[in-house]
């Protein structure tokens, strides 16, 4: 998805990943959930956390803190939430600490990423909201573009 359909599809879901802020188009965001039990799957990359049963389908689970290589949480709280969204041909879900808000950035508050190099590989743009910059991500990156 590039800039002109993310501002097309100006509502976002923002949520908290480190105490930092990150969104997703709601286009790609199917359901947000509690987070059920877990099953860990030995042998997967270790970004997977495992898999979860939603309604008879098996979903693959992705930490984000390993995905981005932040510090861990020592636990997960009643506001930590499953995010689930469309991959390439299955649905996945992310592992979050709280989803803060549903929401849409005024066209003039998204900027694109500075020259960084993984800025511009894991992030659309950058959108600024009550003072705080939150980083809208590109999902297939997020997703397929793994370090082994």
């Amino acid at each position: 998805m590039d800039y002109d359909e993310h501002v097309q599809n100006a509502q976002y879901v923002v949520f908290k990943i480190n105490n930092q802020l990150y969104s997703l188009s709601i286009g790609e965001v199917v359901e947000i959930l509690r987070v059920p039990e877990i099953t860990a799957v030995p042998g997967t990359h270790s970004v997977i956390e495992g898999v979860i049963n939603l309604r008879g389908n098996i979903i693959p689970i992705v930490n984000l803190h390993k995905r981005f290589n932040m510090p861990q949480l020592s636990e997960r709280t009643k506001k930590s939430r499953i995010v689930i969204v469309q991959g390439e041909q299955e649905h996945i879900g992310f592992i979050v600490e709280e989803v803060h808000m549903v929401t849409n950035f005024d066209e003039d508050h998204i900027e694109e990423p500075l020259g960084q190099a993984l800025e511009k590989e894991i992030f659309v743009n950058f959108a600024k909201s009550d003072g705080r910059v939150i980083g809208i991500l590109n999902l297939m990156k997020v997703l397929y573009e793994l370090e082994k």
